[in-house]
């Protein structure tokens, strides 16, 4: 039973693949357009997940250029999300080629579709696409993490940032040993090593952003 509903929901998958391609070849604009996005969501759940680890809600900072660019906002996020493409197309050309006959029961296919039969019983293209997305949610959250242990362990780049206006809570137009944390359009976010807090800049109020550098100290013999 359980492979024959593999076999009926791979047919459909390949059906409505076949019609999807049909559309891609047709619209080619479309679908570039509908992959920025779905990148676009992967960097605004990864700015999202990055600044709630400051107690920071993201969405109070943004706006909708802000989401556009959301992708660009950490390289590694690009690097993921294009072999994310690559591997999907790869996962789904390999299973389509693969569509299991309930007439030839592999040890194998019993094991793999009798753990993912609960998604056999629904549409294959929400299925896939419920799948796709909960794996674009999760690689981002995953970045986001690891990025921000590495802030609080004071292990990113360190700069000293100039201010055109000084801020109020410690007067002063320079910033010593900070580590940036992410910009939006508006906000610069950056981690305060030496108060172990984050400050929020307006973009207009950066004057500059100076790397510094640990000088390692010689020891004459």
């Amino acid at each position: 039973m359980i492979l024959e509903a593999a076999n009926k929901y791979y047919s459909q998958l390949h059906s409505d693949l076949h019609a999807i391609k049909h559309y891609v070849q047709n619209n080619p604009g479309a679908f570039i357009t509908i992959l920025y996005l779905l990148g676009s969501v992967s960097g605004v759940i990864y700015l999202a997940t990055l600044l709630n680890k400051f107690s920071v809600d993201v969405f109070h900072h943004i706006e909708l250029t802000d989401f556009l660019l959301a992708l660009l906002s950490n390289p590694m996020l690009v690097v993921l999300y294009t072999t994310y493409l690559a591997l999907v197309t790869l996962l789904l050309k390999r299973q389509l080629n693969r569509i299991p006959d309930p007439k030839k029961p592999t040890l194998w296919q019993k094991i793999y579709h009798g753990f993912t039969y609960p998604l056999l019983l629904i549409n294959p293209t929400i299925s896939l696409i419920m799948v796709l997305f909960f794996m674009l949610c999760f690689y981002s959250f995953i970045i986001a993490d690891s990025h921000s242990e590495k802030i609080f362990s004071k292990k990113t780049q360190t700069y000293s940032i100039s201010l055109n206006d000084a801020i109020q809570s410690n007067k002063t137009n320079l910033l010593r040993e900070v580590q940036i944390v992410t910009s939006t359009s508006k906000n610069l976010f950056i981690y305060d090593n030496k108060q172990e807090k984050l400050i929020i800049i307006p973009q207009h109020n950066i004057g500059a952003a100076t790397p510094t550098f640990k000088v390692d100290k010689v020891t004459k013999q």
